[in-house]
């Protein structure tokens, strides 16, 4: 049996990741270990990991094989993740099961997870996220040669519904359930801190397909604690754009990505001159010029100056 460790980042959603931890302890395929990055929780996350037995990974082995890594500063999603997946490539484990703190996976997705990968001999492969809160947009390819497709998530070819295959061979993943062979990421190095928030799983999904394909399991299920369906549904009513700090990381983020995969230099050169101009105008139409235009000016300065980290502080 493979020797597979749940690698978690978690930052302040004790109530979700409660719910998670005891999901993970009821799965048909039984994990060999746990790592938490607890990204600087304010929450009570620390004094409950604790109590749940989790030690801090520097002291070594348990018995429980739950280990925490309790992080001084809030790193971002880009910095837990890579953190997290740093230490624990390293711990005596065959694969990695990596995941956010507000995911809840079925009893028999981490099963059908490893016999698809088995079936298919590749050493990566994602959940489904599909269920009646949430529809998964799984992309099949990038388009990295029009100049024309320059909004964020606009270069994603997606698969049409409904789904009819037992898996997908596809070119995105979220950090949302990946299971990841350890001697690939060995091979392929860590994700990119340098992005924060945003782009930093598509860009690793671009690094592992270097080595491996990677798979959509489809009936391997696992939910997203905080979808909603109305939610959705009212965000697609509501079609201006009032930016936040998200939505720097985002802008930013796009325009690192496709300067670096982009197939011909208008994609690496025009495409962001052209995201710049639609969103300045839209802003403008929207009521937001005041709010929006030094965001995104900013944003568009240091994605063509590759300027990566934090550089806009996150208000939580």
């Amino acid at each position: 049996m493979k020797k597979i460790c749940a690698v978690l980042v978690t930052y302040n959603r004790l109530k979700y990741l409660k719910k998670l931890l005891s999901s993970l302890e009821k799965m048909e395929y039984p994990l060999s270990g746990i790592f938490i990055l607890n990204n600087n929780s304010t929450d009570g996350t620390t004094d409950f990991l604790t109590r749940e037995g989790f030690t801090d990974i520097s002291k070594g082995e348990n018995t429980n094989k739950k280990y925490v890594f309790n992080s001084e500063q809030n790193l971002g999603g880009s910095g837990g993740f890579a953190n997290a997946i740093k230490i624990a490539k390293n711990l005596d484990y065959d694969y990695l099961w990596i995941m956010d703190d507000d995911v809840l996976p079925e009893k028999d997705c981490l099963t059908r997870l490893v016999q698809m990968m088995d079936k298919t001999k590749v050493q990566v492969a994602i959940p489904s996220r599909n269920d009646e809160f949430y529809q998964d947009r799984i992309c099949s390819k990038f388009d990295f040669a029009s100049v024309k497709k320059y909004c964020p998530y606009s270069r994603k070819q997606t698969i049409s519904y409904p789904l009819t295959e037992d898996f997908y061979y596809v070119a995105d993943i979220p950090f949302e359930g990946p299971l990841v062979k350890v001697d690939l990421i060995k091979k392929v190095g860590i994700p990119n801190a340098g992005f924060f928030l945003e782009y930093d799983d598509s860009d690793y999904a671009q690094r592992l397909q270097e080595y491996s394909k990677i798979i959509y399991v489809t009936k391997a299920i696992l939910h997203r604690q905080l979808a909603r369906k109305q939610q959705t549904l009212n965000l697609k009513k509501n079609n201006k754009d009032l930016y936040t700090w998200r939505t720097y990381y985002t802008l930013r983020n796009d325009i690192i990505f496709e300067r670096k995969y982009g197939k011909n230099w208008r994609v690496k050169e025009i495409s962001p001159r052209l995201l710049l101009i639609h969103k300045t105008i839209k802003s403008i139409l929207d009521g937001y010029a005041k709010q929006n235009l030094p965001l995104l000016f900013k944003a568009y300065s240091d994605g063509m100056h590759n300027r990566m980290g934090k550089r806009i502080d996150p208000n939580y």
